[in-house]
């Protein structure tokens, strides 16, 4: 079991034996980068050997089976502060901010940069800063028609699973407060909710957001716009109108990046019974999660679904449990 080594009210780690290893497929790739894989990856494997009651569930479907699993673990550790989520994490689809980056890649590696006024055209002395230009916005970076394909096609996914097996759905959903994040969010559960006949009220976490770096791309629009513009979305408590996080010169590090995913799954895993989740984030994001959860570290493509299955120690019962251990 990987461990995270980082502070907070619980100290996580990723339960493995369950997925694919990610970081694995990853290393395999000329790129590093995976792909959501062929039923996210769940492994077949035989519950009742691992001593949870289900003989009742013998020939069931994988995701039932796991399904099942899960609730029984929570409800062996009920009294002893340790708690199992699955949770699936999506990088959000391809954004504006992806193309312009790339195509900065590309001017680069052929050494064909435009100048602007005698300065080299790259993304942090010229336009990283602004909202855009006369063709189109990178603040708060909208998906491109590629991204909005790509969501879909995650939705499709989901649904074709579901003819398979009964894949699980999420019993919260989070997103990022950032546009390609809400909508890659309505875009693949809108459809999945409605097959279920359920309603899509996804719940917006200010900590759930890219790395805060100095680019524009990064700073979240109004609270009145998200609300305008994703009616249906539960913004948390203490959500603040504009975005005060963001600062034109100054970028979150690493280090902070990682204590802030930790103070988010400390607050999920405080308050929400679900045992299983889901987050709609950034690739940065993903990253310093991994960190916290004490999984190798491993890339996605955008437009990606990767399943992780985690455990939460409280801090308290930790210590305690290791305290007794050594004077013992």
């Amino acid at each position: 079991m990987g461990d995270s080594v980082i502070g907070g009210t619980h100290k996580f780690s990723f339960v493995p034996g369950f997925f694919e290893d990610y970081a694995q497929i990853a290393n395999a790739l000329p790129d590093g980068k995976i792909s959501t894989q062929p039923a996210l990856g769940i492994l077949s494997r035989d519950y009742d050997s691992l001593g949870a009651d289900l003989q009742f569930n013998k020939g069931a479907p994988q995701w039932v089976r796991f399904e099942k699993y899960i609730q029984y673990l929570n409800h062996q550790h009920i009294d002893d502060g340790i708690s199992y989520k699955l949770m699936y994490v999506i990088r959000h689809g391809r954004g504006i901010h992806n193309v312009k980056m790339d195509e900065l890649k590309i001017s680069e590696e052929t050494g064909q940069i435009e100048l602007v006024d005698g300065i080299p055209l790259n993304w942090k002395n010229h336009w990283s800063h602004k909202d855009g230009d006369d063709k189109v916005t990178w603040a708060d970076a909208q998906l491109v028609d590629e991204g909005i394909t790509e969501a879909k096609n995650l939705s499709k996914l989901w649904l074709d699973e579901d003819q398979r097996d009964v894949l699980p759905l999420p019993g919260t959903i989070y997103t990022s407060p950032l546009a390609r994040c809400l909508d890659t969010t309505k875009l693949v559960y809108a459809p999945v909710m409605n097959m279920h006949g359920k309603p899509l009220r996804p719940v917006i976490k200010e900590n759930l957001r890219e790395r805060i770096t100095d680019h524009t791309c990064d700073r979240r629009s109004s609270r009145s716009w998200i609300k305008q513009n994703y009616p249906s979305y539960i913004i948390e408590e203490g959500f603040s109108e504009l975005d005060t996080s963001w600062k034109a010169d100054k970028s979150e590090s690493l280090e902070q990046h990682v204590k802030r995913i930790q103070q988010l799954l400390d607050d999920i895993f405080a308050h929400d019974t679900s045992p299983i989740i889901s987050l709609t984030t950034h690739s940065y994001t993903i990253t310093a999660l991994l960190a916290v959860i004490g999984y190798p570290k491993f890339m996605v493509n955008e437009g990606t679904i990767v399943a992780l299955f985690v455990k939460a120690d409280k801090a308290e019962k930790a210590e305690k449990v290791a305290t007794e251990s050594s004077a013992s």
